[in-house]
This record gives C-alpha cells, sequence and structure tokens, in this order.
C-alpha cells in the first residue's frame, strides 16, 4: 500500500504556521513509520505533472532547516495511472489552493480504486467567509464538495467541525462520509527550557521589559488581534502588562497594521515579531504571564495546547471549539468584550489565584504528535 499525499502548497509556503505546520509533523512522523510507502507529491503547473518528492531531504529541511528547499523535489514523475487499487490518497494541508481541483482529480483516482482519505481542518470558508480570502472561498467549495462526494473518510480535530460538516450535508442533502476525531499534538512544548542566547536579542529585551500578555499566530480579521489591542487601552496597560503578537502580517489588515504602528506604545510596551523560529515561539510561551485567544472561529486552536504545556495561562474567547479544546483549563471571556477581558486578567492577578490556575494546568496532558499520528495511520490503513 502506498499512502499519497500532495504537499504542494506547503513547499510553495514562505513561512509555515498554521495547517501548514500541522502537515509538517503528520507528514514527519508518518515517513518515519512507513518509509517508502510514503510518496510526496509536488505539482509542476508549468508541466502538468506530480513530481516525487525526497523523503529524507524532506524530513531534513522541514525538521531541522537543513538543505535546500527546491532541491528535495525530484525529477521522479508520479502518474496518476500508477495510483491504483489499495493505495491511499491522503489530502492534507491547505490543498484546496493547489491547482489541481480535486473536483477533477478524485473521480479519477476513485475509478482507479484509490481510497481517499483527507483531513478536513475546519469549513470556515463555507461558514464564516467573511475571515477568508474570496479565492480561497471559491476554491474550497470546489475542494469540500469533492470530498463530500468522494472521500472514504474525513480526518478533523474537534467534534466541533463534525458537527458543522453534518450541519451541512444536511442542508445539501447528502451523506457525511465517516468522520474521525483526531486532536492535533504539542510535542514542542515539551522541550527543554529555552535560554536567552538561543533567540533573537530583541525578543529578550521584549520580555524583560515588564510582564506581558501574548498572541501567537497569523495576524487576520478572524484571529481577532484587534481585541487585544482595544483590551490594552481599556486596562492592561494600567494594569502594568505589556502586549506582544508574534505571527506574520496577512491578509485585510493594512488598516490594523497602521493603528498598530502608529500606537504610542508601538515598540515600547506594544511590540510585534514576525518571522520567529520554534526557540523564539517557545521562548514567548515560557515567559508570558497569559496567552490570549481572541479568535472568532477556529478549526483546533493550537496555541492553546501548546501555552498549557508550557504552563502558561490561556485567557481565550468563549466559542464552542475553544471550550472543545480548552475546556477547564482555560480562563473564558465573552468574545469581542475587551471589559470582561481585561476583568479576567484583573481576578486572576492575585498571587493565590493566579497559582490556582497554574496548578490546574500543571496537571494537563496533551495528545503527543506520535499519538496524533498513529491514530491518522490506523486510519489510513484501515
Amino acid at each position: 500500500m502506498k499512502i499519497y499525499i500532495d504537499v504542494s502548497v506547503l513547499t510553495l509556503a514562505t513561512f509555515v504556521t498554521g495547517i501548514q505546520r500541522v502537515t509538517r509533523e503528520i507528514t514527519i512522523r508518518l515517513i518515519e513509520k512507513e518509509q517508502e510507502n510514503v510518496v510526496l507529491l509536488h505539482y509542476n503547473a508549468r508541466e502538468n505533472i506530480y513530481h516525487r518528492i525526497n523523503n529524507d531531504a524532506f524530513c531534513q529541511y522541514y525538521r531541522y532547516g537543513k538543505g535546500v528547499k527546491n532541491k528535495m523535489i525530484t525529477r521522479e514523475r508520479i502518474e496518476l495511472s500508477e495510483m491504483t487499487e489499495g493505495d491511499v490518497f491522503f489530502d492534507l494541508d491547505a490543498a484546496w489552493m493547489c491547482r489541481v481541483k480535486r473536483s477533477w482529480l478524485l473521480p479519477i483516482l476513485k475509478k482507479q480504486g484509490v481510497r481517499i482519505v483527507a483531513h478536513i481542518y475546519d469549513i470556515i470558508s463555507i461558514t464564516h467567509p467573511q475571515y477568508c480570502l474570496e479565492r480561497g472561498v471559491y476554491n474550497f467549495m470546489d475542494f469540500i464538495g469533492a470530498h463530500l462526494q468522494y472521500a472514504d473518510d474525513i480526518i478533523v480535530n474537534a467534534q466541533a467541525t463534525v458537527d458543522e460538516l453534518q450541519r451541512l450535508t444536511q442542508r445539501l442533502r447528502i451523506s457525511l462520509p465517516t468522520c474521525h476525531v483526531v486532536p492535533l499534538g504539542a510535542d514542542f512544548a515539551k522541550q527543554e527550557i529555552i535560554t536567552e542566547d538561543q533567540v533573537p536579542k530583541n525578543v529578550v529585551e521584549a520580555v524583560q521589559n515588564r510582564p506581558y500578555i501574548l498572541m501567537v499566530g497569523t495576524i487576520e480579521p478572524r484571529k481577532n488581534h484587534k481585541l487585544l489591542l482595544e483590551a490594552y487601552d481599556k486596562g492592561l496597560k494600567e494594569m502594568g502588562y505589556n502586549i506582544i503578537m508574534a505571527g506574520y502580517m496577512g491578509w485585510n489588515m493594512e488598516g490594523f497594521e497602521q493603528k498598530l504602528e502608529s500606537h504610542p506604545d508601538y515598540g515600547k510596551r506594544i511590540f510585534h515579531f514576525t518571522g520567529l523560529d520554534d526557540k523564539a515561539i517557545a521562548f514567548l510561551y515560557q515567559h508570558a504571564k497569559f496567552l490570549a485567544f481572541c479568535s472568532y472561529t477556529e478549526g483546533f486552536g493550537l496555541p492553546i495546547i501548546e501555552a498549557i504545556q508550557r504552563g502558561t495561562p490561556v485567557l481565550a474567547a468563549d466559542v464552542p471549539v475553544l471550550r472543545e479544546v480548552g475546556g477547564d483549563y482555560c480562563v473564558w471571556f465573552e468574545q469581542d468584550n475587551a471589559e470582561e477581558l481585561c476583568e479576567a486578567v484583573e481576578q486572576n492577578k492575585k498571587n493565590s489565584q493566579y497559582r490556582k490556575i497554574k496548578e490546574i494546568i500543571d496537571k494537563y496532558i496533551s495528545v503527543t504528535w506520535r499519538e496524533c499520528m498513529d491514530l491518522v495511520s490506523d486510519i489510513l490503513k484501515k
């Protein structure tokens, strides 16, 4: 049995965050377990053909940062006709952004007897299109429509996503393929304590400035970074907190970027870092007073788990999927309510209350990436 994975979107990505990081973690561990049975694909639009990616080079680059990304793509061509009965086509990553439309590809593979398994991170493009690029929404509609018709199994990371898929298929009056809930892992949070000499100097200086509240992730409308900035002006500053945002500036955020960078405290008590590696992010987690997670909607909310694993209390917007992921380990506030976010910080500012939160999250045990991959592997080989 061969497991084919199209990682074209990952190899073209400038930053490895969010869903790209999920793809990296699962794919590397799947390669380690299944070796050459995993066939990584890169679509060459100019030649209209898939090329095979060297598994070892992929792991070296995405795990250790060694090698050149383009050189991992070999000249070996992979024809669709090579994928036959007993093989699995596993759709990971933001595959809807690939030029190979699944409405064209999946019927061909299905006819050849290939088993189709899709990892659906979320269906936000359908439920909340206002937070997505227009082109991405159209592409996702093709992607999800094809998988609802042809996929044998769908893997999601939260029951909330299954619920959304059920509502969607009920409206469309079609059957939902078998769904499997596989929580994401959080291994990197268990690594060694990161020291100052392992991270950029400007990050160390920001951390040492004073207690801070952290946000991690791409800055885009759905993540609601504006709420933390509003809360800073409405009380966090007065309480003695800085804010740090770690993540590259995404689409449609020009207004927010201008407001952020023109703030009188920008660079003094308000910091924004982009392009940080895992060690620098871990360093920010381990020194933060709180992680703020203000998203309107998510597929999972991995930074919540990563913060808890680092012993960092989480302030989270009260939405269903985050409740499922964070449960009793988060401090909750009403979405879009900056005053309530400030009140949550104020209530937990006292040492006794803060120690109580730390004691609770110290008992948390998350799924590891190895466990996540083992569950995925079992589904693929079902």
